[in-house]
């Protein structure tokens, strides 16, 4: 991933760490899900349907982590841009031309 927008200059991450929270939405609710299935009675019963769920849950998380990073940093602007820190630049947005 890349530090700064090769276009704007906007910092995708200003400090270490302020997207851990949109993470846990992205990443550890998906995973809770597949727990919950388990909790409410999906139990595989052979290490074959073990491996099956196992794979059934892991192929979507693994393949969507490009989206799902997208949308950890799009969520990480919109609050830098909706509550903003005097102290974090962000480019102003363009302006619509008609």
């Amino acid at each position: 991933m890349r530090e700064r927008c090769p276009v704007c200059g906007l910092a995708y991450e200003q400090h270490a760490g302020d997207t851990w929270g949109f993470w846990i939405i992205g990443d550890r609710i998906p995973v809770a899900i597949a727990i919950a299935a388990v909790y409410f009675g999906l139990r595989p019963h052979t290490w074959l349907q073990a491996a099956l769920f196992l794979g059934l849950v892991a192929r979507p998380l693994v393949a969507t982590i490009p989206q799902r990073m997208g949308l950890v940093v799009a969520l990480h602007y919109l609050t830098r841009r909706y509550w903003p820190d005097e102290d974090d630049f962000i480019p102003p947005l363009p302006r619509a031309t008609s």
